[in-house]
């Protein structure tokens, strides 16, 4: 933020404004009533004298000793501070004056003290006190009218008196009224040195004022006001900024301390908002997460089906053609193995055509177990549940490829533990365990070890049993297709055991799953339902 702009900045020059103000309005007040008071009491010292001065002369002007009268007044007049001191006739005639010069010389009867008795040429008899002064400049100190020292001259109406008009002296008639003035001149300059002062004295007591009056509100402003507010400013940019960890220190309990109160109470708010917010956010993700899972897990479901659907009417069709003729042959050869036992051939051509019809014999038998298997996928018959046990029906698998195994020179871990009885289909589950059984002796031509596990998880009402092999292992790409059917990693493979395997275990609510990588083997885990 730049300077100019600050908040502290504006009040502090309103306030100095707002003092400069009223300081100056009170300063000039102040001057004013004491020009005033001074300018009142040196008229009235100056309204004494004058009376004083009337009264001293009073007797010696009644009994015309005016000599004495004079001496009085020019005593008075050269004293300091009293400009001069006059007494005018009547008709303007400057009868005495403390400056000689002037004596004998007619006055202006509208210039200083004359304008207001010979207002519209007719003296007045009577003046109040407020309007026998006046204040006017002395031309004779700066040569420049107007601009010289201040004399403040008072005028004091001689009236004609009872003692005047019966004077033996010199008798006046009882219809003149005023028989002239006295007038004083009183010069102002001490007083204007004083006013002066007062000037200079009002104006360093004020500077003085205003500067430790704004020093102290400046520290003030910014000790209770500037910084909290820079406080709230900073955390409401850290805030906006995305810390929402940042809470303003409360120091104090007035207005900003409250405002910076709400400000962290907001800023909590804000906190839990945001928790809620992202808690939300990851539970609206985790259920996009499950439903994509399962509408991907739906589509794979529905393109399985499709795939089985189209493939079982083609299996149904190719298992019925090609099992009529497969029976017809499987006849024929049975009949030439009749004549050969008939003794019809010799014994070396016997021999010969007995070779040949065994190799028939088996691929026949071979081809015809194709031809169930596609009818098994194709119309799977409903399985019979009924109470039974797995390891007994793993165990019976076994030995019925006691011989394989032997031959291919594998061992076998039986590491199954006592496992409830479920319900399922024995002969069923005979035919999953052999298929996963000789899938695995296939896979272990140059010999291995195979490995039976099982579980129970009684929270799940479920039992588990794995198969591991350490054969050659599958890809990663042909793992999502291995129970698809006709799919086959082997040469020989028809690519419908697992698919059978994995219809079987869907068939008793179950799952099946595969874990395998290339040269470490295979393991195939059939989950079913204990109940």
């Amino acid at each position: 933020m730049k300077w100019y702009n600050r908040i502290s900045l504006k009040i502090t020059l309103y306030v100095v404004g707002m003092i400069l103000l009223v300081n100056g309005a009170l300063a000039y007040r102040y001057l004013s009533i004491q020009r005033e008071t001074l300018n009142a009491a040196i008229l009235r010292n100056a309204m004494q004298l004058s009376e004083t001065i009337k009264k001293s002369i009073q007797n010696d002007m009644i009994e015309n000793r005016k000599d004495a009268a004079y001496k009085i007044m020019d005593t008075i007049g050269r004293q300091e501070g009293i400009e001069r001191v006059r007494i005018y006739s009547n008709e303007g005639k400057i009868l005495f004056s403390s400056d000689n010069s002037e004596a004998g010389r007619m006055v202006d009867k509208r210039a200083e003290a004359c304008y207001r008795c010979h207002a519209e040429a007719r003296p007045i008899e009577r003046l109040a006190r407020s309007e026998r002064s006046r204040i006017f400049f002395s031309d004779n100190s700066t040569g420049h009218p107007g601009k010289g020292r201040r004399i403040l001259g008072t005028i004091n109406p001689l009236y004609n008196e009872k003692g005047c008009s019966s004077a033996e002296c010199h008798a006046h008639p009882a219809s003149k009224k005023v028989l002239g003035v006295i007038d004083v001149s009183m010069d102002l300059s001490e007083v204007d040195e004083q006013l002066a002062g007062a000037h200079h004295q009002v104006l360093f007591v004020s500077i003085i004022s205003i500067f430790a009056i704004c020093t102290i509100f400046t520290f003030t402003l910014i000790h209770f006001i500037e910084r909290p507010v820079k406080e709230l400013v900073l955390g409401t940019k850290r805030i906006s900024g995305g810390d929402l960890d940042h809470f303003i220190p409360v120091a104090t309990n007035d207005e900003l301390g409250q405002l910076a109160s709400s400000f962290n109470q907001m800023t909590r708010d804000l906190q839990r908002a945001q928790q809620e917010i992202q808690e939300g956010i990851r539970n609206l993700e985790n259920k996009v997460e499950d439903r994509t899972k399962e509408l991907k897990a739906a589509q794979s479901q529905l393109l399985h089906s499709e795939k089985l659907a189209a493939v079982g009417a083609l299996a149904a069709t190719v298992a019925h053609e090609i099992n009529n003729p497969l029976t017809g042959v499987y006849t024929y050869i049975r009949l030439m193995e009749r004549k050969i036992e008939q003794g019809r051939y010799g014994a070396a051509e016997a021999e010969k055509h007995r070779g040949y019809l065994d190799t028939m014999r088996r691929e026949v038998e071979r081809t015809t177990a194709i031809v169930q298997n596609l009818l098994d996928f194709t119309r799977p018959k409903e399985p019979v549940r009924k109470p039974m046990s797995l390891s007994r029906v793993i165990g019976e698998s076994l030995a019925l490829i006691r011989n394989k195994l032997s031959l291919n020179n594998i061992q076998v871990e039986n590491l199954l533990p006592p496992l409830p009885d479920i319900v399922a289909d024995p002969a069923h589950m005979k035919q999953v365990f052999l298929n996963l059984l000789v899938n695995a002796c296939e896979a272990m031509e140059g010999g291995g070890t195979l490995t039976i596990r099982g579980g129970c998880d009684a929270q799940g009402n479920t039992v588990t049993v794995t198969v591991r092999d350490t054969g050659i292992g599958i890809e990663a790409e042909n793992l999502a297709r291995i129970f698809d059917p006709f799919f086959s990693t082997k040469k020989k493979g028809t690519g419908l055991g697992l698919s059978v395997v994995n219809g079987i275990v869907s068939r008793h609510n179950g799952k099946v799953g595969i874990e395998s990588a290339p040269g470490k083997g295979t393991l195939l885990r059939v989950t079913l339902p204990i109940s």
